[in-house]
């Protein structure tokens, strides 16, 4: 009887031990401090109900439509006193003539503006600098590039130089950096739009990236709580999710997230995304996203996390947030309600539904008021209470040129060889003939020609840029790239381009089918943004380099590191080897 207590003693004592060391190997989180964006000023208590409903939306700025519906945008927000606005870029950047789009887009926001008791909130996405969809402005490499640059410098370069455009542009709140991590790599929607898959190689270059943007006096947006990349779906389609653990959350998003609450991020745009490990509570037996549930925005970020900023919703007419509640007004009402704090892209009538639910007891008062402290809070630290005599700052063609260099450095720093067997440089001695085919959703002829000039520069022939050559048609005269030394097939599928697709499909597919006949000591194979391309299409090319981007100074950094210019400094900021892509 002895002998089996005994037993059963050991057998309990060890279990307790192993059960311990699983414990102690959990990650936990930081500890949370809490960064204090309490405004000192106090004005915004004497807010009418329909002026502080203002400070919490930030409205599509369509202003034409808005000034043919109300007359003038002082009528409207007279009507519906706006707090802040979002640059429609597609409702004026193909509206000619092409040489007044920013003009007209000047002219709209300080519209606005004089409009406004208190300085407009006048928001973007420029997470490729605003030159990425205004071309006057400098198209700097992406987010992944910085990622493989690894340098907390040229971080910090970056998104100084991406706030300093925006500010010319009069955009004072940006709604990035990305803080998510391309974990997946089927994933369709972050890819090269996050630093790396590795959060102890993001923070740090995310942290000198919003510096950056703190020095010119732009908020930094950090995005998509509580962190998109884990899984394939895409929230612009459907509700996505994170699928790790307490633990590994802890270790990665959650870690990224805790330090820069602590550092005073002055706000985190929540997205339509789960967080199965954490959550309890459900709605009609399903997990609601970040954007609409009480629970991970209030008991995570505002509670546990002690974030003191303002949370910011995704958009919300997007699929992810679609389905849960009757309509578009009311599933703004409900994320508004569950703890968001500013909502983006509302419709006016949200000011009429909000002050109704509110007036009747629906959504208490109290969660108006905390959202209004939390803006007007980092309204101040910012600088955003007092209006200014400008809300353009000119850059001058010094200031340009020297944004310019920063961008070359990032792509000079990032461009990353993976294969080499033909034991570069290229030289025009040996492999003069090259061709380039481009495989991409979007025809990137035009773009692609500056890599044609770039090598003709230095003594190349090349005649030809094709764009998906199909295999049906290509089958039976693929000699035709006998007479070329080289062919140079250079990858570009980014986000939204297309939508819902990661790896390839139909042109694009046979584009792949076509090239990969050819024999492989001829394939120079460039991924200019998705960076598993080369490595599952063209693992056998003789040469293979990723690039992130197709930015001019991304393609300059490419040529250079090919014929021997430059060296490739770049490392891979994710894991490129997948059993998924085996």
């Amino acid at each position: 009887m002895k002998t089996n207590i005994f037993i059963s003693l050991i057998i309990v004592t060890f279990f307790v031990t192993i059960i311990s060391y699983n414990k102690s190997k959990e990650h936990k989180l930081p500890e949370a401090i809490s960064y204090n964006f309490t405004p000192k000023d106090t004005t915004w208590k004497s807010l009418s109900i329909r002026e502080k409903i203002g400070q919490t939306m930030i409205v599509r700025a369509f202003h034409k439509a808005q000034v043919a519906e109300f007359g003038s945008i002082e009528k409207m927000m007279d009507e519906y006193p706006i707090g802040g606005i979002f640059v429609p870029y597609w409702d004026y950047l193909f509206t000619p003539p092409r040489d007044q789009v920013i003009p007209t887009i000047k002219n709209a926001i300080l519209d606005y503006e004089n409009a406004s008791k208190y300085p407009m909130i006048v928001t973007e996405d420029f997470e490729r600098g605003v030159g990425s969809i205004y071309s006057e402005f400098t198209n700097m490499p992406s987010e992944m590039a910085v990622g493989a640059a690894n340098n907390t410098d040229l971080a910090y370069k970056f998104g100084n130089a991406i706030a300093k455009e925006s500010n010319a542009l009069g955009v004072n709140w940006l709604l990035h950096p990305l803080v998510d991590l391309n974990m997946n790599p089927l994933q369709s929607l972050v890819i090269e739009r996050a630093i790396s898959d590795d959060a102890t190689r993001a923070y740090p270059l995310l942290k000198a990236q919003i510096e950056g943007m703190n020095a010119q006096g732009v908020v930094s947006t950090i995005k998509h709580f509580p962190g998109d990349g884990a899984t394939i779906k895409n929230q612009h389609l459907i509700t996505s999710a994170n699928n790790l653990s307490i633990s590994e959350w802890n270790k990665t998003f959650g870690t990224m997230y805790q330090k820069m609450i602590n550092n005073g991020t002055p706000a985190i745009m929540v997205g339509h995304i789960r967080f199965p490990a954490y959550q309890k509570e459900k709605r009609k037996g399903v997990f609601l996203p970040a954007s609409l549930s009480e629970e991970l925005m209030v008991g995570l970020l505002k509670k546990k996390m002690k974030f003191n900023g303002v949370i910011m919703s995704d958009a919300l007419n997007m699929g992810g947030a679609a389905g849960y509640y009757e309509n578009e007004i009311e599933t703004s009402l409900a994320a508004f309600k569950a703890g968001v704090d500013m909502v983006l892209w509302p419709t006016l009538k949200f000011m009429d539904s909000l002050e109704v639910r509110i007036k009747r007891g629906d959504i208490p008062m109290s969660r108006l008021d905390d959202a209004v402290e939390r803006i007007w809070g980092v309204r101040e630290q910012y600088n955003l209470l007092k209006k200014k005599e400008t809300i353009f700052y000119p850059i001058s063609e010094k200031e340009t040129k020297v944004i310019q260099k920063y961008a070359q450095e990032i792509a000079n720093n990032a461009v990353t060889l993976l294969t080499d067997k033909t034991k570069i440089p290229l030289k025009s001695s040996q492999n003069k003939r090259i061709a380039i085919v481009n495989i991409s959703h979007e025809n990137r002829t035009n773009e692609l020609r500056l890599t044609q000039k770039l090598l003709q520069e230095k003594g190349f022939e090349i005649d030809t840029i094709l764009h998906n050559p199909n295999f049906l048609d290509w089958g039976e005269k693929l000699k035709f790239f006998d007479k070329y030394d080289k062919v140079l097939v250079a990858f570009e599928n980014r986000y939204f381009s297309p939508l819902g697709a990661s790896l390839l499909k139909d042109k694009e597919a046979l584009g792949v089918w076509t090239m990969g006949m050819l024999p492989q000591d001829k394939i120079i194979a460039v991924s200019y943004s998705n960076p598993y391309y080369v490595n599952f299409y063209f693992e056998n090319a003789f040469i293979g380099i990723n690039a992130y981007s197709i930015d001019r100074f991304s393609q300059k950094a490419v040529v250079d590191a090919l014929t021997g210019n430059i060296p490739f400094i770049g490392t891979s900021p994710v894991k490129l080897e997948h059993d998924i892509l085996k």
